[in-house]
């Protein structure tokens, strides 16, 4: 079950899942989760009493990715560009929509 820790940076709590967890959701194993570690695609958020935990969100889109490595049959060097896609992608609509927000608020 994921923990719930409050960040102060971004004033609202954030679940973190443990490596556990994350190989559960993820269908992935402990070398493969090493490896994703070591590239640098995904990295540990927190640690707690030698566990290992991950933030909700980077999860979402390892999750994305590895389900694309299942249906299409890829390497995990593709899932690690998969990731950085994803998480572009990500980042692109929240400055849209920040964006917009401020537009809205020029224009009253």
């Amino acid at each position: 079950m994921p923990i719930q820790v409050f960040d102060a940076t971004l004033q609202q709590p954030m679940d973190y899942l443990s490596t556990a967890e994350v190989i559960t959701l993820c269908e992935l194993n402990e070398e493969e989760i090493a490896e994703l570690i070591e590239y640098g695609a995904l990295s540990s958020d927190m640690e707690v009493e030698e566990n290992i935990f991950f933030s909700a969100q980077r999860v979402q889109h390892l999750k994305t990715a590895s389900q694309h490595r299942r249906d299409y049959d890829l390497d995990l060097f593709a899932v690690v560009l998969l990731m950085g896609y994803l998480q572009e992608i990500a980042d692109l609509k929240q400055q849209v929509i920040n964006l917009q927000a401020i537009v809205q608020q020029s224009i009253r």
